[in-house]
C-alpha cells in the first residue's frame, strides 16, 4: 500500500492522534522558523561587528590558524585514545585540553598587547603550548610523513597568529621592522658603487661640478678671512736644496744674510723684506 493511502487510513481510524500530531508538527514548524530567525540575527550582527570591520587578511587567518588547530586536535584525540587509554565521555571532555589551553593564551596575549602593548608571558605560552601538542600528537604517528604533517599543523597555526600579532603590534605602537646599518646597498652608496636616489648620469657630473665650485668658494671665504700675509709665510719648499726659497717675483735677500727658514710669527710678521 502507498504511503499516502496509509496516512489516510490512519487519520480515518485514529482521527483524535492525527490532529494532535498534526498541532506537534506546527508547534516544530514554528520553533524551527523562529530558531532560524534568532540564527540569522546572531549571524547578521556578528558579521557587521566583528567580521566587516576587520581586513580579509586576518579573517583568512583565522580560518587557516582554526584548520590547523583542528588537525592538531585529531592528533590527540589519537593520542590520547592509543596512549593514554581514554575512552568515552572522559575522552571527549580531555583530549584537547591543551589546544584550549593555546586559544586561551592567544586571546590573552592580544588582550595585554592592546592594553600594555606587549604580549608578555602569554605570547610566549602560545609558543611552549604550541610546540608540546605538536610533539605530543606526532608521537603516535604512523608513518614518517604523518609525524611530520602533525608536527608542523599547529606550527603554522602559532606562525599564523604571531604575524597577526605583528601587525596589530605595528598599528598600536606605529613601529616597524628593525633597519640594519650595514645592508649591501649602503654599502654600495659609501663605496661609491651605488646612488641613493635614481639619478642619471648628468644629474651625477653636475653635483660633483657643484660640490667643487662650493668647496673653492669657501676656501677662498676662509682666506679672505685670514688677512694678507706675511712674505715670508709664502716661501715654498724647495726640496732639491732642502731650504726655503723666495718667490721669482720678489727680490733675494742680500748674500751677506745668512738662509734660514722664515717663520710665521709674530716678529717675523712685522719685519718685511726689502725691496
Amino acid at each position: 500500500m502507498p504511503l499516502f493511502e496509509q496516512a489516510a487510513t490512519f487519520a480515518s481510524e485514529h482521527p483524535v492522534g492525527t490532529a494532535f500530531i498534526c498541532l506537534l508538527a506546527l508547534i516544530a514548524l514554528a520553533l524551527a522558523f523562529l530558531i532560524l530567525r534568532v540564527a540569522l540575527r546572531v549571524c547578521t550582527r556578528f558579521y557587521l561587528q566583528v567580521v566587516a570591520p576587520r581586513p580579509i587578511e586576518d579573517i583568512l587567518t583565522i580560518v587557516a590558524a582554526s584548520i590547523a588547530t583542528g588537525v592538531s586536535a585529531q592528533g590527540m584525540w589519537r593520542f590520547s585514545g592509543d596512549v593514554l587509554g581514554l575512552d568515552g565521555p572522559l575522552r571527549l571532555l580531555l583530549f584537547a585540553f591543551i589546544e584550549v589551553a593555546i586559544v586561551t593564551s592567544a586571546v590573552r596575549a592580544r588582550r595585554n598587547m592592546r592594553e600594555n602593548f606587549s604580549a608578555g608571558i602569554d605570547g610566549i605560552a602560545v609558543w611552549a603550548l604550541t610546540c608540546l601538542t605538536a610533539v605530543l600528537s606526532s608521537m603516535d604517528a604512523r608513518s614518517l610523513a604523518e609525524a611530520i604533517f602533525r608536527l608542523a599543523a599547529p606550527l603554522v597555526a602559532a606562525w599564523l597568529w604571531e604575524r597577526g600579532m605583528a601587525i596589530e603590534r605595528h598599528r598600536i605602537r606605529g613601529t616597524g621592522r628593525i633597519n640594519w646599518r650595514f645592508t649591501p646597498e649602503r654599502v654600495l652608496v659609501r663605496m661609491g658603487l651605488a646612488e641613493v636616489s635614481d639619478r642619471t648620469a648628468s644629474e651625477v657630473d653636475a653635483h660633483r661640478r657643484l660640490t667643487r665650485v662650493a668647496l673653492a668658494a669657501k676656501k677662498a671665504r676662509s682666506l679672505r678671512e685670514q688677512g694678507p700675509r706675511s712674505a715670508s709665510c709664502a716661501w715654498p719648499w724647495r726640496a732639491s736644496t732642502g731650504r726655503w726659497t723666495r718667490p721669482s717675483s720678489t727680490r733675494a735677500w742680500p748674500s751677506t744674510r745668512p738662509a734660514r727658514r722664515p717663520c710665521c710669527s709674530r716678529s717675523a710678521r712685522s719685519t718685511t723684506p726689502p725691496s
